[in-house]
């Protein structure tokens, strides 16, 4: 049977939308909205809380790599301080303070101003050498020499052997040395009517031990 439905459209029953096109329509409405509110979740939820852990330790990070930095750098210091130290020290463990030497030898020869002296000496000229490297193997074999001449007070032999002796005798100074010459002695007399009118004319020297001799000797002991 065919119906026509002759009423104008305003007064016309609407038709029902087919159920097939309102479950596509509702279910596409539920995923558009599901993926909005987990896109918003993701974004400024997860996804910031991941950017703020990210930067807080990439700021961890910057720290302690300035801290590493600057560990480094004083470290670096350090290490230089110490190579500074190292060759501070072997320089003076290699040489010898010839003003100390000295010191020490003019307390030997002024010991012979006393009274109670067994010599009485006068020095007119005094020299050290230092050491010279030489091309032979193990270098310089001696850390130098000191040399000295004078006059005694009398024409004894007797007086420059006491000197001698003296020097040899006091350790802290002739610790350095490996070896005094024998002297040179020479009777010497003058006519000009001063005092005294005799003297004995003498010179000595000494050879310094080689250099850095202390050094190898504590290195022995503790071997």
């Amino acid at each position: 049977m065919i119906s026509i439905n002759l009423l104008p459209g305003e007064y016309r029953k609407s038709e029902a939308t087919p159920i097939a096109r309102f479950l596509s329509i509702v279910i596409g409405a539920v995923v558009v909205t599901t993926s909005l509110v987990i896109y918003g979740y993701v974004h400024y939820s997860q996804l910031r809380g991941a950017q703020d852990l990210f930067e807080a330790t990439e700021q961890i990070y910057t720290n302690k790599k300035m801290e590493a930095d600057v560990s480094l750098a004083l470290q670096a210091e350090i290490n230089a301080y110490e190579a500074r130290r190292k060759a501070i020290t072997e320089v003076a463990r290699n040489r010898i303070l010839h003003s100390k030497k000295l010191d020490e030898f003019l307390q030997v020869i002024h010991a012979g101003g006393e009274a109670s002296s067994a010599y009485t000496v006068w020095l007119n000229n005094l020299s050290i050498k230092p050491a010279r490297e030489t091309r032979a193997k193990g270098g310089a074999t001696t850390g130098g020499t000191l040399s000295f001449s004078g006059f005694s007070e009398t024409t004894q032999f007797s007086r420059v052997t006491n000197l001698r002796d003296a020097l040899k005798g006091n350790k802290t100074f002739y610790d350095d040395f490996k070896a005094i010459s024998r002297p040179v002695f020479k009777a010497q007399q003058w006519d000009d009517g001063l005092e005294p009118s005799s003297a004995g004319k003498f010179s000595f020297e000494l050879t310094f031990k080689p250099l850095g001799w202390a050094s190898e000797d504590k290195s022995k002991k503790a071997k």
